[in-house]
C-alpha cells in the first residue's frame, strides 16, 4: 500500500534566524525512551540517476546539432569526492553515480532506502529492524551492511563493534538536508580500508547558504506517520556559514502483520509492533578553511518477527539505536596544486534491546525480559596530502590512526538477573595509503593504489593492494573498469563477522 503524504514546508525571514539558532542550541539531547514507531515500506524507484539533457537523435540543419552540443558543453557538471578523497568532476570519476537534492525532491523519495533503491545494481532489503544494503547482488543476510562504506560529509558512518552501515531510518540524516550522494561502485579498500570492499556511499549535507534563513518542514501520511523539521542556516559577511537542524519522525506502522509461521500464536497475526521513533540533530559550522560539523541521532523501533528465539506478539521486543558523531576539518588547497587535508573526529554509539523470551516453554505469561547492549566510542585523526605532478600525475598520500577506546558488550536478564555477557576491550587502527591518478591520454585515465593497515586485534600488519581503476570517457559516453585485488589478511578483516562480537 503506497503512503499517502502531506508535506508543508515554509521559509521564515532570516531575521528569525538568530532565536531559532538560540532554541536549537537549547534543546536536550537526552530524550524519553517511551516506544514509538515506523513507516510502511517504502515504494521501489528505478528513475534515471542523472537528469541529463536529451541530446538530439537527428538534427536537420548543422545548426540545430551545434546548438545541441552547445547546450551540452556549458551544462554544469556535479563534482564528487568520495573517489579519490577530493573533488573531481563525475565524468572523471570512476564508476561514480550521483544523486542531486533536487532529484531527492523532483521524485519524492523520503527516506535513504528509497534513493538508494533508484540507483542500478544498488538494492535495499529490511527485515523491520534495520535496512540493508546490497550492491550487484551482493547482500549476505545478517551482515549488516558491512562489506560497503557509508559517510556523511566524509565522515565514516559504520560503527567500531559490527561495522555496521545503515540503510535504513536508522541513517542518521533527514533526506531534506541532503545536498547530493556520491555512489562509487567498486572496491575502495586503498583509501577508505575494510569496508570499501563493494563500494563507498557518501552523503553530502547541505550548507548554511542553501537555505538563507529558518525552515519548518511538517508532514502527515498513512499509519499514523508524522514528522517535522527545524532548520536554520545561513552565511554571514564576516564568512562565518552555519547550519542548523532538529527532525522528529513518529510512525505506527502496520497495526497488523501476518506471519504463518506463528499461526499457533494469535492466528500468526502481530498486532502494534511495527512502531518506529526518530529523533535527529545535525550541525554544520565553519569559518575560513576549517569546518565543524556533528550529528545526533536516537531511533527506537519496535520489532514483530520474534527475532533470536523471541516471543512472537510481544510487543515489548524492540531497539534502541543511538549515534553521535563529531568531526573538525582543515582542507586548504596552496597555490602550487597542493591540498592538505586534516581531520580530527570522535565517535559514539549504543545498542540496547529487550527481547521477551520463554524459558518455562508454556506460552503462558510473565516472560522473562532479556537486555543486549553495546556501547563504543572511539577517536581517530587523519592527514591527506594530494600533488598534482609531471602534469599528467595525481599523487594523494596520507595516514589514519583511530583509537577505539570502549568496545562494550553485555548480554543479561533483567528479572530475575542473570548475566550471560560482561565483555569489555579497546583497539587501535594506524594505516598508511598512497595512490596515484594518472591521466594517459584525455580520455584514458589509469588509477592504482596501495595501503598498510595494522590492527591491534590481528598482532600483525598487512597490505591492502587497491588494485587498479581504467576509466576511459569520451563526451557523455564512458567505460569505467575498477578491479581490487586485496590480499589474505585484508579479506580476513571485511570477512570477520563482528571482529568484537561475542555471543
Amino acid at each position: 500500500m503506497r503512503s499517502l503524504v502531506r508535506t508543508c514546508t515554509r521559509r521564515l525571514p532570516a531575521t528569525t534566524g538568530y532565536l531559532f539558532t538560540a532554541v536549537i542550541l537549547a534543546l536536550p539531547l537526552t530524550t524519553s525512551y517511551a516506544a514509538s514507531p515506523i513507516e510502511n515500506d517504502p515504494p521501489v524507484h528505478t528513475e534515471a540517476l542523472l537528469d541529463l539533457p536529451e541530446a538530439p537523435l537527428s538534427s536537420t540543419s548543422d545548426g540545430q546539432e551545434t546548438v545541441g552540443k552547445e547546450s551540452t558543453l556549458f551544462e554544469e557538471i556535479p563534482s564528487v569526492y568520495g573517489a579519490a578523497k577530493y573533488d573531481q568532476k563525475v565524468n572523471e570519476a570512476p564508476a561514480a553515480v550521483i544523486i542531486t537534492g533536487d532529484q531527492i525532491k523532483k521524485y519524492g523519495y523520503r527516506n535513504f532506502a528509497q534513493i538508494l533503491d533508484s540507483v542500478p545494481g544498488l538494492f535495499t532489503s529490511n527485515d523491520r529492524n534495520y535496512g540493508y544494503l546490497g550492491i550487484r547482488g551482493f547482500n549476505r543476510p545478517g551482515d549488516y551492511t558491512s562489506r560497503v562504506l557509508l559517510l556523511i560529509d566524509n565522515h565514516r558512518l559504520n560503527d567500531a563493534v559490527y561495522d555496521q552501515g545503515g540503510a535504513g531510518t536508522e541513517m542518521p540524516i533527514d533526506v531534506d538536508l541532503i545536498d547530493r550522494v556520491e555512489i562509487i561502485k567498486g572496491p575502495g579498500s586503498a583509501l577508505y580500508s575494510t569496508n570499501a570492499f563493494f563500494g563507498v556511499v557518501n552523503v553530502i549535507t547541505k550548507r548554511g547558504r542553501d537555505l538563507k534563513g529558518a525552515e519548518v518542514s511538517g508532514e502527515a501520511g498513512s499509519f499514523n506517520t508524522y514528522r517535522s523539521r527545524l532548520s536554520y542556516g545561513n552565511k554571514f559577511s564576516n564568512g562565518l556559514e552555519m547550519l542548523l537542524s532538529v527532525s522528529f519522525s513518529d510512525s505506527e506502522g502496520h497495526r497488523e502483520l501476518s506471519y504463518p509461521a506463528f499461526s499457533s500464536i494469535n492466528n500468526g497475526i502481530a498486532k502494534d509492533a511495527n512502531r518506529d521513533n526518530l529523533h535527529y540533530y545535525t550541525g554544520k559550522l565553519s569559518y575560513g578553511d576549517f569546518t565543524l560539523l556533528g550529528g545526533h541521532q536516537w531511533r527506537k523501533k519496535n520489532v514483530p518477527t520474534a527475532s533470536f528465539g523471541a516471543v512472537f506478539n510481544d510487543n515489548r521486543q524492540n531497539t534502541l539505536d543511538e549515534r553521535t558523531y563529531l568531526d573538525l576539518v582543515y582542507q586548504h588547497e596552496f597555490v602550487n596544486q597542493l591540498d592538505v587535508k586534516a581531520r580530527l573526529y570522535y565517535d559514539r554509539y549504543y545498542y540496547r534491546a529487550h527481547l521477551p523470551y520463554d524459558y518455562a516453554g508454556t506460552g503462558i505469561p510473565p516472560f522473562t525480559i532479556n537486555k543486549d547492549s553495546t556501547e563504543a566510542d572511539w577517536w581517530g585523526a587523519e592527514l591527506t596530502v594530494t600533488k598534482r605532478l609531471f602534469d599528467h600525475h595525481k599523487f594523494t598520500i596520507g595516514s589514519e590512526y583511530r583509537d577505539q577506546f570502549r568496545l562494550d558488550q553485555a548480554n543479561a536478564d533483567i528479572a530475575p538477573p542473570s548475566t550471560y555477557l560482561d565483555d569489555k576491550r579497546r583497539s587501535s587502527l594506524i594505516a598508511a595509503y598512497v595512490q596515484d591518478e594518472w591521466a594517459i591520454t584525455d580520455h584514458l585515465v589509469l588509477t592504482a593504489g596501495v595501503r598498510h593497515d595494522h590492527y591491534s586485534t590481528f598482532g600483525g600488519h598487512h597490505q591492502s593492494p587497491g588494485g587498479a581503476h581504467l576509466h576511459l570517457g569520451q563526451d557523455r559516453g564512458e567505460i569505467a573498469l575498477r578491479a581490487g585485488v586485496p590480499c589474505a589478511e585484508s579479506l580476513r578483516a571485511v570477512l570477520c563477522d563482528g571482529i568484537h562480537f561475542e555471543g
